[in-house]
């Protein structure tokens, strides 16, 4: 049974509620759209709409990751920070202004903290 993009986005709000370093996530490109999986679960949808294939690259870039093959998955391992902003990129409809202007910023902060190397190390 198929889980709804709204359950999807709760249970990836839950999955993000405590702050992680790494969460390996699975992007599957399928007929239906992009779905994005922790641990086996569905945490995010995005239909395979019009709004939704113009949605599917920023995701997946988000990620760090090539949109994958229509029938393909990619796994990416980033931190919540970043799971944060992939969850918030998915929900967005481009046909509004505001919206692109954004996608811009949290594009922008994804790509800076999945860059981010502790000087600790």
């Amino acid at each position: 049974m198929s889980i709804s993009k709204k359950q999807a986005l709760a249970r990836g709000e839950k999955a993000i509620e405590r702050p992680k370093g790494e969460m390996e996530i699975t992007l599957y490109h399928g007929n239906t759209g992009l779905t994005l999986r922790y641990q086996g679960k569905v945490i995010a949808r995005t239909p395979a709409s019009a709004a939704g294939k113009q949605i599917a690259p920023y995701v997946a870039a988000a990620l760090g990751v090539k949109l994958p093959a229509l029938g393909s998955a990619a796994k990416a391992v980033v931190s919540s920070g970043v799971m944060f902003r992939v969850l918030s990129i998915s929900t967005m409809d481009l046909k509004n202004e505001e919206s692109r202007i954004l996608l811009d910023y949290l594009m922008s902060e994804a790509r800076e903290m999945r860059e981010f190397q502790s000087s600790e190390a």
